[in-house]
């Protein structure tokens, strides 16, 4: 078996000539027989050992067993020790998170904290073969893809795991024929958990019924995968900055056009990347990737899915936001305008900004956010507010004709999430104008035109909550919602952000 691990570290490089090695220890089999392994091992491959322990407090006086066993262990080979202890409900802090997976999380991160404390090169794990067939077929029935079934990798980062190419028979015999003393973790023998009823029940029935040498087989297969998969990784890495449209510390917007140019295993894995950018942690099965590959390729030019850990995907004609924020609906407002002068629009991030003119542009344009108007001629009260159900207007070139706003932000492709924080200009009970989309046939510029209304929309400067420098004061209350940012017209702030991809 010492002849195993050593042929493991040379072929996955594990560890170099003169490195410090920190070993994570429990106090089990596993990882009492990989210190002592390294231990033997050390002078002949040239690197120094130190040992680490953290205490959970979810066993009690076993845990204290543990971590007492450990450290006098360390002791006795004369190997520095680190031991941790995590306080009463610290593991509940962390949300979204089991009580194990927790647990997980402050014990990897207290290895992390640790080997830079003291200077080790890298962090020796007690996985074994065993382990690693446990955590395939675990994977596997849950509904994991390429990647879970790739299995637990030999090296990830400073992680390294000396005993992944032995089986915890080889462990027992080790221990056994060394004479090596261990502590046992009573919960490791509760069927309650799926792990340990694969262990105790699943694995021993397949190797009694139809393979004996199953968990070998498993582990063959996961390294088989796990070639394959690295390079579909590597390729998606190269992926993702070009499909990025939009960054922020919430959210990743996508290019919707050039996912569907993808093939399927690129997709998912540029979704997975993106997710993992959003969320460190975050439970997602096949069925949350058929649910995203749905999304993409639907005729429905809107649509949405809830993920696990807080996360959303919301698909708005051809971009495809991922976030970790709660999406609602902003509520209704309803300002008088200014004239001349700024009406603020919190809900929209923007301000109204209206003078009187002597001249305007001969072709007024349609589109933007700038419209021009008749002032003598349009009726008052003058207005900006939220869209309404039923709100139609004479769009310019229609010659009268009536027209659903809902339809014009259909088809100009305003995301739902827009619409409603998009301004819209009315003259008494008429719509008039819908900022950035359509203006109305009616109320327009020409030679008889004495004074016309000049009016922009902005985006507003700071938040939404500031006066804008140099503005007027506000005027109008709204009639309710919440103050929120982004751009009116449907879009946001569009900027690449390619280099904020971490």
């Amino acid at each position: 078996m010492l002849e195993k691990v050593a042929r493991t570290i040379e072929r996955y490089g594990m560890i170099r000539d003169g490195q410090a090695v920190l070993v994570a220890v429990s106090g089990g089999v596993d990882s009492v027989v990989m210190l002592h392994a390294l231990g033997r091992l050390s002078g002949r491959l040239s690197f120094r050992l130190m040992v680490c322990h953290l205490n959970h407090g979810l066993r009690g006086a076993e845990a204290d067993r543990d971590y007492g066993f450990v450290k006098k262990l360390a002791a006795s080979m004369s190997l520095k020790f680190a031991g941790g202890r995590l306080k009463p409900g610290e593991l509940k802090g962390l949300k979204g998170f089991s009580v194990q997976e927790a647990a997980r999380v402050k014990r990897y991160q207290f290895f992390e904290e640790t080997a830079s404390k003291y200077g080790a090169d890298v962090i020796a794990l007690g996985h074994t073969l065993d382990d690693q067939a446990e955590t395939v077929f675990m994977r596997f029935i849950k509904g994991s893809g390429l990647s879970g079934l790739s299995g637990i990798p030999p090296v990830r980062g400073v992680f390294i795991r000396p005993l992944i190419e032995v089986t915890r028979a080889e462990v027992e015999e080790y221990a056994k024929r060394h004479g090596l003393d261990f502590v046992e973790d009573s919960s490791n023998r509760d069927p309650r958990y799926l792990r340990n009823d694969i262990r105790l029940n699943l694995i021993p029935f397949v190797e009694k019924r139809y393979n004996p040498r199953f968990k070998e087989t498993v582990a063959r297969f996961a390294s088989v995968i796990s070639i394959d998969d690295e390079y579909l990784w590597r390729q998606a890495n190269g992926v993702l900055p070009e499909v990025v449209v939009e960054r922020t510390p919430a959210s990743l917007t996508l290019d919707r056009t050039q996912l569907t140019s993808l093939h399927d295993s690129m997709l998912t894995r540029v979704f997975l990347l993106a997710v993992e950018i959003l969320k460190e942690k975050s439970d997602l099965y096949s069925y949350h990737i058929a649910s995203f590959l749905k999304i993409i390729k639907g005729p429905r030019p809107n649509a949405s899915i809830v993920l696990p850990d807080g996360l959303s995907v919301v698909r708005e004609y051809d971009r495809v936001v991922l976030s970790t924020v709660e999406r609602r609906e902003a509520g209704p407002f309803d300002y008088p305008l200014r004239i001349p002068g700024a009406t603020r629009v919190p809900e929209a991030g923007a301000l109204v900004r209206t003078e009187i003119v002597e001249s305007a542009p001969e072709t007024p344009p349609d589109r933007g956010l700038v419209a021009y108007f008749d002032l003598d001629g349009l009726p008052r009260p003058l207005r900006v507010r939220s869209f309404a159900p039923g709100d139609r207007m004479a769009p310019l070139g229609m010659k009268g004709r009536h027209k659903k706003v809902k339809e014009i932000f259909i088809e100009n492709k305003v995301p739902k999430s827009r619409r409603p924080v998009t301004p819209i200009l009315t003259a008494g009970e008429e719509v008039i104008w819908v900022a950035g989309l359509r203006r109305t046939e009616h109320y327009k510029v020409g030679p008889s035109t004495a004074k016309a209304l000049r009016v922009e929309v902005v985006e507003m400067e700071g938040p939404a909550g500031e006066e804008p420098t140099g503005g007027e004061p506000k005027e109008g209350k709204p009639t309710g919602g919440e103050s929120r940012g982004g751009r009116p017209g449907g879009g946001g702030t569009s900027r690449s952000s390619r280099a904020l991809i971490k």
